[in-house]
């Protein structure tokens, strides 16, 4: 799974390189409102683009793994998310990075504190989840609050999360308050 917005620039090189990995059985784009050539790119390159997120609550290829964008050639270095699903040792792994992070990923990783999970750095927005925590976490909270709830839901939920240290490919814009805003109402609106 690539969550994409306006990275027709970087997209196909993602694609391909996700396409060549071992026992990777789809490659699915889940592009969100682009201006550029995102979503045509994306499916050019052989990926799967659904029209919406709503087209991934069924969806059979599992584990899933999320990559950013941006990690086109290094993708073999996402694959160390997948192996603790993979292996049955773990529900879901999310990536987390000494870098400072904005007030966003600062919040998520202190709500995530108080909900028992204690993260080495802030969430970089790369994870992979097992079909179990697929189907607890859906549908995901909006915007950047969605990989914090799906967390949020699977600790409530007593399923195993393990942080794994993995620079982020890129660095994230600064989501401002609005991000800050959709963090806090997915550890709210997600409380047990």
């Amino acid at each position: 799974m690539v969550p994409a917005h306006n990275d027709a620039g970087r997209i196909a090189l993602t694609v391909l390189a996700a396409r060549a990995l071992p026992g990777v059985r789809a490659v699915v784009v889940v592009e969100s409102g682009s201006t550029d050539s995102t979503r045509r790119v994306a499916a050019d390159s052989g990926a799967q683009v659904p029209a919406d997120a709503s087209a991934l609550a069924g969806y059979a290829p599992l584990p899933l793994l999320f990559v950013d964008p941006g990690r086109q050639q290094r993708i073999t270095e996402a694959l160390t998310l997948l192996g603790p699903v993979a292996a049955g040792t773990a529900d879901a792994v999310v990536a987390v990075s000494a870098a400072r992070g904005d007030a966003a990923a600062r919040l998520a990783r202190r709500g995530l504190g108080r909900a028992g999970l204690a993260l080495p750095g802030v969430l970089t927005g790369e994870y992979c989840l097992s079909q179990a925590a697929w189907s607890l976490g859906w549908p995901p909270a909006a915007g950047a609050g969605g990989l914090p709830g799906v967390v949020a839901d699977l600790l409530r939920a007593g399923r195993t999360v393990v942080p794994v240290a993995l620079e982020a490919p890129r660095e994230r814009p600064a989501r401002g308050w609005r991000g800050r805003r959709q963090v806090a109402r997915a550890l709210r609106d997600r409380r047990a």
